[in-house]
């Protein structure tokens, strides 16, 4: 039996609340600005039409993750089997974009927000160097916030694969941010 949604979720509400995290979840799932848009999009959509499915079994934004996760991946499998089909080739070559961060001015010295505006680079540089399925289980973990079992459940996989995994991208990340961020020898 579905119940009824509270009056407070509204579509409009849904899209000003958590369209930002929706879009920034497949941005970094799939490595560019116009398939996040394309995804986000179609969440949107999906989540208005079916709005008045939820159940609330669990919380609206764990909801919106699994759809968003799912849309994702999707459209990675699309992506890739359709580069295939155009090009013939078996390996699927990931677009790139720069990631796109606005500096706010505040009252900081100047080279602060440069040098945070190349950090975030460098650190969006090494999340889509990571094979997608340590990614997704990262991006998941480490930056959405989510438990091991509920990314389990989004990705299909155990918890103790989402542990692995994530162990692993960890492992990766430390190895590609060292240079950047390792104390070096004075001498």
């Amino acid at each position: 039996m579905v119940a009824p949604l509270p009056e407070t979720l509204t579509p409009e509400l849904v899209f000003h609340e958590y369209a930002p995290r929706i879009y920034n979840i497949a941005r970094r799932m799939l490595g560019n600005d116009t398939d996040a848009e394309d995804v986000t999009q179609d969440v949107l959509l999906q989540v208005v039409r079916r709005l008045d499915t939820f159940r609330g079994d669990s919380q609206i934004a764990t909801w919106l993750h699994r759809v968003t996760v799912n849309a994702a991946l999707a459209h990675r499998e699309k992506r890739a089997n359709r580069q295939k089909h155009e090009t013939g080739d078996v390996d699927d070559v990931l677009e790139t974009a720069a990631p796109e961060s606005e500096v706010k001015r505040w009252n900081v010295s100047p080279d602060e927000p440069v040098l945070a505006a190349e950090q975030h680079a460098i650190i969006e540089k090494a999340i889509k160097e990571l094979p997608e399925p340590f990614r997704d289980v990262y991006l998941l973990a480490d930056v959405e916030g989510l438990p091991n079992a509920d990314i389990g459940n989004m990705l299909g996989l155990s918890v103790a694969a989402v542990k692995s995994r994530l162990h692993r991208a960890r492992m990766r990340m430390r190895d590609l941010l060292a240079p950047h961020f390792e104390e070096r020898d004075a001498s």
